[in-house]
């Protein structure tokens, strides 16, 4: 693990979607100090290429607002407020999810079934939603009767109205 890394674990922990730390705060989370360099905005840039950064990008955090200043840095959660690449993507590729506030015992549960299943959790919860994600026929005919529904009358069908309408001329 990096010498930043326990500040990733330290963002994966929160519950909030935002979070503010002093850079004495950050300093006695990591255990060191900061490099002088970190009084300068390029340090707290969200850029992979840099050690720092990757340790709460990984950890699915952004930093917002750095106040150098005041030794302040804003950490934000990625999703809807900052948005993620994976949200912005053409739906190619692959994106991750966090799911916060499960149940344990809902937890312990898909891991019987995936062990059962012989594969892990994680793909057991990728088949999860990828079979949520897919509707089904029956879904499909029910929308299409919903809509029908808010046709009132009798339905006629387009190619005899076509027909009709080519014959009058």
């Amino acid at each position: 693990m990096s010498k930043y890394g326990s500040l990733g674990e330290y963002l994966s922990q929160q519950q909030a979607d935002f979070c503010m730390l002093t850079f004495s705060q950050v300093e006695e989370i990591i255990g060191a100090s900061l490099p002088a360099s970190a009084k300068r905005r390029s340090w707290w840039a969200n850029d992979e290429s840099h050690v720092q950064a990757r340790s709460w990008m990984r950890s699915g955090w952004r930093v917002r607002r750095p106040r150098l200043e005041k030794g302040i840095v804003h950490f934000v959660r990625v999703g809807e407020r900052e948005g993620s690449s994976a949200e912005h993507s053409s739906g190619k590729g692959s994106s991750q999810v966090i799911v916060r506030g499960l149940d344990a015992e809902i937890v312990v549960q898909l891991k019987r079934k995936a062990k059962r299943k012989g594969c892990s959790l994680e793909q057991e919860l990728r088949n999860i939603l990828r079979r949520a994600a897919v509707q089904d026929r029956g879904d499909l005919l029910a929308e299409a009767d919903r809509i029908r529904a808010m046709s009132p009358g009798i339905q006629q069908d387009s190619v005899q109205l076509l027909r009709e309408d080519r014959d009058s001329r």
